[in-house]
């Protein structure tokens, strides 16, 4: 049989630790009312409702976000209304994107207080409720409508020109129009035949070494464009539009037909590679400069000194107490911090060249520095003396720079990888 005396310690014992789980839930809760505060202060009424909300599944019968969860539901559904109201009244021919970003949004914002557990407020005990309001139908006629004004901008587009820039923007209106409605009409197939005629084919040629230098580096520019390739064919960004040409396919067609790029590459030169290719541009850089710093070692000796304290007998304190006696120890060491740094710059341009016309898409300079650098530490005198981060550069140890020809590939790792990035971005 359970005592009397430990039913009560069991039941002060819960009362404890319900108490300290609704402080903390409390705390946590009220952080996220705090926040909602500072968002409607802010006009994000989605911002603040999101948090109060947030509070709410914390704890339900939390009084402040009850409150105010309903305000900020209703400011939040007025402002994307308000922004419904005045896309209608635009002239836009592409608003109906903008009115499904809308609806999309009052959808979100009516599921967000619809899963809420019901809410019975603390204080009045009445049932708080939402003007919940179904826009399902009016997201739908706004996705059809928006969805037929980018399958007609793709049928006017495809039948506007057969050049690959106009198919390419034909075929993402059709995608467009696929993504509003799933399915719509024939706009998939509409969308696989502009996107094949849209693809655009480039050769991509080993990089040109102005410098004399990167060729004792056995491979450097054969590295930096076959990293180049890899990556932009690798890239999801590109797959769609874009097509490359290996290097080795290129330089075989230059060699069946006697051409030299680096002895003089005339416009009627790029519009014979061009055709024979199969492709629309080349991409053609070079290195005009390449920099080796070798590594350099910094020194710079730090005295470190510090008083210590070092038992030095005993005594009887007034209250008769035995107590240990300290004197004062001074100690130093003399730390030396090392510094090694090497680094390897890469300058040069590029340049994309349409095969067509032969003239110059685009062209740009690259400077590209790639730096190594290391630090470690020595002492001399008192261990004791030392600083907490000393030690840990002591125990390093000597660092050693990397090899010159390692440094550059490195170098040319960078160069490869924001080369890369710029190809990318252009042919999107």
């Amino acid at each position: 049989m359970v005592s009397t005396k430990y039913r009560l310690f069991l039941s002060l014992t819960t009362t404890i630790f319900v108490s300290i789980c609704l402080t903390g839930c409390t705390s946590k809760a009220g952080k996220y009312m705090e926040i909602a505060q500072a968002n409607y202060r802010m006009t994000d009424y989605e911002g603040a409702l999101r948090n109060a909300v947030s509070a709410l599944r914390i704890n339900p019968n939390y009084v402040k976000a009850q409150d105010f969860v309903a305000t900020y539901f209703k400011a939040a559904v007025k402002s994307r209304q308000n922004k419904l109201q005045r896309l209608q009244r635009s002239s836009d021919k592409f608003r109906y994107d903008q009115i499904v970003a809308e609806y999309r949004g009052l959808v979100e914002i009516n599921t967000l207080v619809s899963n809420l557990p019901p809410l019975i407020h603390k204080k009045t005990k009445e049932r708080i409720t939402f003007g919940i309001t179904d826009y399902s139908r009016q997201l739908s006629d706004a996705s059809q409508k928006a969805a037929e004004v980018h399958y007609q901008e793709g049928i006017n587009l495809a039948e506007s020109g057969s050049d690959v820039e106009t198919q390419k923007s034909a075929a993402k209106e059709f995608r467009k129009a696929s993504e509003f409605v799933p399915g719509y009409k024939d706009a998939d197939d509409r969308y696989e035949q502009a996107r094949s005629a849209g693809v655009k084919r480039i050769a991509i040629f080993t990089f040109e070494d102005k410098t004399g230098k990167a060729q004792t580096y056995g491979g450097l520019l054969d590295t930096i464009t076959d990293d180049i390739i890899t990556s932009v064919i690798n890239s999801d960004d590109t797959r769609e539009f874009l097509e490359i040409i290996s290097r080795e396919e290129i330089e075989a067609i230059m060699v069946e037909q006697s051409l030299s790029f680096f002895e003089g590459f005339d416009n009627k030169t790029v519009v014979g590679i061009g055709q024979i290719a199969g492709v629309h541009e080349l991409f053609i850089g070079k290195i005009t400069r390449l920099t080796y710093a070798p590594a350099r070692i910094k020194s710079k000796p730090i005295s470190r000194k510090r008083t210590l304290k070092i038992p030095s007998g005993k005594y009887v304190d007034k209250n008769g107490r035995t107590r240990t006696r300290y004197t004062d120890k001074k100690i130093s060491a003399t730390f030396t911090h090392y510094t090694i740094a090497s680094s390897v710059t890469l300058t040069g341009s590029y340049q994309i060249l349409d095969v067509t016309t032969a003239k110059v898409n685009k062209f740009e300079k690259f400077t590209v520095k790639h730096d190594f650098s290391a630090e470690w530490g020595s002492y001399r005198g008192d261990e004791d003396a030392l600083e907490k981060v000393d030690k840990q550069l002591i125990l390093r140890g000597e660092q050693d720079a990397p090899l010159e020809e390692n440094l550059v590939f490195e170098a040319g790792e960078k160069l490869s990888a924001e080369l890369s990035e710029k190809l990318i971005t252009y042919a999107r």
